[in-house]
């Protein structure tokens, strides 16, 4: 499920949120498709902790705890990303996505959440690395698809 659509000034302002810490970005999302969230626990897919420390913010984090703030659904940081990773978004998607950790054991069903879905990779890597079984729904600011699918 996408709030926006990935153009325009969508996609602006999504890098508003990623790379210059406009953090109501993150907040408008979370209005849009917030009710249709189920009450499961929010499972953010973290930034590459040198991107985290070079702008100030990790996007998904902030989406899920927008998204909390709505339904009252706890944020679990159940996965750990690698110190650095070569860039994606807007590089080369052909290259490997982040090989996430589980750092501690998941609940049976989830919601992950991430800032952006072009290719999915990122995101299959992060269920890849759940149990893919366990992912009920998975959300995002934006997304190369029609948002609310």
């Amino acid at each position: 499920m996408a709030a926006f659509v990935h153009e325009g000034r969508a996609k602006e302002a999504v890098h508003d949120l990623k790379y210059r810490g406009v953090l109501g970005i993150a907040g408008l999302a979370a209005s849009v498709i917030g009710d249709r969230i189920p009450p499961l626990p929010l499972v953010p897919v973290p930034r590459v902790l040198s991107r985290r420390l070079r702008y100030g913010v990790d996007p998904a984090r902030e989406l899920a705890g927008a998204v909390a703030a709505i339904t009252g659904a706890p944020v679990r940081g159940l996965l750990r990303a690698p110190m650095h990773a070569p860039r994606r978004a807007g590089g080369d998607h052909r290259r490997e996505p982040v090989r996430f950790r589980l750092v501690t054991p998941p609940p049976p069903h989830l919601v992950l959440v991430d800032d952006v879905v072009t290719t999915g990779g990122t995101l299959l890597a992060a269920a890849a690395a759940i149990g893919p079984e366990r992912v009920v729904m998975a959300v995002s600011v934006t997304s190369a698809r029609k948002p609310g699918v």
